[in-house]
């Protein structure tokens, strides 16, 4: 749409500008109000100099909102200066992924296994555990734990003694 300028004012709204631009359009007068950030934002860089009798053609666009937004601008050289993306980039995600959070799991359960194992070598035995008998019983309850042994009863002393202690 090509409109010819009435009038321009600037309201300074602390964060942003806000700009009332009086024009007429085939034969009817009307304002719009354009703001300094998001789509507009070019938009009112060309209009805060512009004075009364200045035409220009204007590419309007409809938001989510159904408002028509006015997105370029040019002066009648047919070079339109568009507006470029509202917004900021998308951020990424900080959330773990499905692969993340399994081993995180995983390790949550060796850390919980190394302690319960020294637990449970300290309550059945007289002597203090070497770290190799500590990762055995641990590496026991892991495997209990993620379904890969049948039964918690068969860690026994006697298991024990014979195949770690």
């Amino acid at each position: 749409m090509q409109i010819e300028v009435l009038s321009v004012s600037v309201e300074d709204k602390g964060k942003y500008k806000m700009m009332e631009v009086a024009y007429k359009s085939d034969g009817k007068v009307t304002s719009k109000k354009v703001m300094s950030f998001g789509n507009a934002a070019d938009v009112f860089k060309r209009l805060t100099n512009a004075k009364p009798g200045d035409t220009f053609d204007i590419k309007s666009e409809k938001n989510d909102k159904g408002y028509w937004d006015w997105v370029g601008i040019s002066d009648g050289t047919g070079s339109m200066t568009a507006a470029k993306p509202a917004g900021n980039a998308t951020p990424k995600s900080t959330y773990e992924t499905a692969e993340e959070r399994a081993n995180r799991q995983v390790l949550i359960v060796r850390q919980s296994s190394l302690s319960n194992a020294v637990e449970y070598l300290a309550l059945n035995t007289k002597k203090v555990p070497s770290v190799q008998e500590v990762v055995e019983v641990a590496k026991f309850f892991e495997s209990y734990v993620f379904g890969k042994q049948d039964t918690p009863e068969d860690l026994s002393m006697e298991s024990l003694e014979s195949d770690v202690l």
